[in-house]
């Protein structure tokens, strides 16, 4: 299952502190890769090197926001996915991060499983997302199982 998330890499925006340390205590005993930005455009330089998921708090140290990081990352061609993290993480900000393009949100003090799981399937959505772009190309079609929908073999140019 972890085997073909090809991008492990996690941008993540806190500051130092108790969020930081739990982040880097959940994911020291899995292969995904962990960097931190504390700023809007630490971020953004982080985007660009490494694009695989990002979980953010909801303000940054220089004031912005995770609506403000989702702003940017819709520009990107293949934009990652975000995750939003709170300690006040409630349906009304779950159904905002979700209506603005976010992928998910988390409620803090960090549950392990709950973090591995949502970057997980984050990935996963993202690599879906990125294969079905690729197979849209023109030239490309896939079949599939009248009945299940499951691909019943790879793409095949027409």
């Amino acid at each position: 299952m972890k085997a073909s998330i090809a991008n492990r890499t996690i941008v993540a925006v806190f500051p130092d502190g108790k969020d930081k340390t739990a982040l880097i205590d959940i994911f020291s005993r899995s292969e995904w890769t962990l960097h931190f930005a504390q700023t809007l455009s630490e971020t953004l330089a982080a985007l660009g090197a490494f694009p695989g998921v990002v979980i953010s708090q909801v303000r940054f140290a220089d004031g912005h926001c995770w609506n403000g990081v989702l702003d940017e990352m819709q520009k990107m061609a293949f934009p990652p996915p975000l995750i939003v993290a709170d300690r006040l993480a409630d349906e009304n900000l779950w159904a905002e991060v979700l209506s603005r393009g976010g992928y998910d949100l988390l409620a803090m003090p960090f549950d392990s499983k709950e973090v591995l799981n949502a970057v997980h399937t984050a990935c996963r959505r993202n690599e879906n997302s990125l294969e079905m772009t690729r197979l849209r190309k023109p030239g490309a079609s896939v079949k599939l199982d009248a009945v299940s929908g499951s691909k019943v073999r790879a793409a095949t140019t027409v």
